[in-house]
C-alpha cells in the first residue's frame, strides 16, 4: 500500500487500485480526528465506547477528504455475518429507520452507484476491497475469523456476478491491514474450521494454539472464486504490531478504536 494525504488527512490506497482515476478507494490509521485515550484519535466505529460526539467528529472528517456528504458513507452493522447486501437509489429513498434495519447484521455491501462510499471497519479483522473495471462495480468486505470461516469473499463474487454480470476473472482486489500471520494466536476451536495450509504451529510450540493466516486464507477465496492472482494485493501490515498507525482490539482490548476501509465511484 501506498500513503496519501487528501486533504491533509492521511490515507493507505493499494497501488493496484490507484491505477483507476474513476475509483478511490482507501484504509484510515489512527491519526486525524477528535478522539481520545483508546480511541486516539480517528475512530469510526461507534459502539466500542468512544463518546458518539467525537466518532460523529470522524466520521465528518473522513466524509470531508472524501468530498461527500456524511450520508453517503456507508457502514454496514457488523456482526461477523455472511450477509452481503446491496447499495441502490432504493437504499436512499428510505427513511433513516429503514436505512439502519436494511444494514443490521451485515458484513459486506455491493453498489455501482458514483459518489457512495462504502466502508466496513475493522480493527484487527481483514478488510477486503473488489472493483469490477468492466461492470463498474464495487465490494466492500468485513472479514474476521469467522467470516472467513463461512467463504464471506466466495459469497461476495458470487453476488457480483449475479446482480451484476461480472466476471471474477476482471475484479481487482485488496486485502487491507489486518492482524498478521504471525501474531493472530487462535485455540484449537477456532483453527480447526481452516484447512491445516492456514495455520501453523506457534513460535515456541504451544499446544493448545496455532497462529492462523487470514491474509492466505482471503487470497485463496479470492482465486478459488475466480480472481486472477496478479490481481490481488495484500497490504501485508500488522493492525496488532503497529501501534502508532493502527487500533488493534487484540491488542489494546475490545474497548479501542476501529479503521475504515472503503471504496467509491467517482
Amino acid at each position: 500500500m501506498i500513503s496519501v494525504a487528501i486533504k491533509s488527512l492521511s490515507l493507505l490506497q493499494f497501488n493496484n487500485l490507484s491505477n483507476y482515476p474513476e475509483l478511490l478507494h482507501f484504509s484510515t490509521m489512527r491519526t486525524g480526528g477528535k478522539s481520545t485515550a483508546n480511541y486516539s484519535s480517528l475512530n469510526l466505529g461507534l459502539n466500542s465506547g468512544d463518546a458518539r460526539e467525537n466518532v460523529i467528529a470522524n466520521r465528518n472528517i473522513l466524509s470531508k477528504a472524501l468530498n461527500i456528504s456524511t450520508d453517503r458513507l456507508i457502514f454496514p452493522k457488523q456482526t461477523h455475518s455472511t450477509t452481503v447486501k446491496i447499495i441502490t437509489d432504493e437504499f436512499f429513498a428510505a427513511g433513516e429507520k429503514a436505512q439502519k434495519q436494511y444494514l443490521h447484521e451485515t458484513d459486506a455491501l455491493i453498489t455501482n452507484l458514483r459518489g457512495v462510499c462504502i466502508s466496513v471497519k475493522t480493527a484487527d479483522c481483514v478488510p477486503v476491497l473488489l472493483y469490477d473495471p468492466m461492470r463498474k462495480v464495487v465490494a466492500a468486505i468485513h472479514a474476521g475469523w469467522r467470516g472467513t470461516a463461512q467463504t464471506i469473499v466466495l459469497k461476495t463474487i458470487h453476488r457480483l456476478a449475479v446482480e451484476f454480470g461480472s466476471d471474477p476473472t476482471d475484479l481487482i482486489a485488496g486485502i487491507g491491514p489486518s492482524i498478521s500471520p504471525d501474531i493472530y494466536e487462535v485455540r484449537e476451536d477456532v483453527h480447526s474450521q481452516f484447512d491445516p495450509e492456514f495455520y501453523q504451529d506457534t513460535n515456541p510450540v504451544r499446544s493448545d494454539k496455532r497462529v492462523l493466516n487470514l491474509w492466505k486464507a482471503n487470497q485463496h477465496q479470492l482465486i478459488d472464486g475466480g480472481v486472477s492472482s496478479e490481481k490481488i494485493e495484500i497490504a501485508q501490515l500488522c493492525t496488532w504490531s503497529d501501534s502508532d498507525r493502527f487500533f488493534s482490539a487484540r491488542r489494546d482490548g475490545a474497548r479501542t478504536g476501529r479503521m475504515a476501509t472503503g471504496i467509491m465511484l467517482l
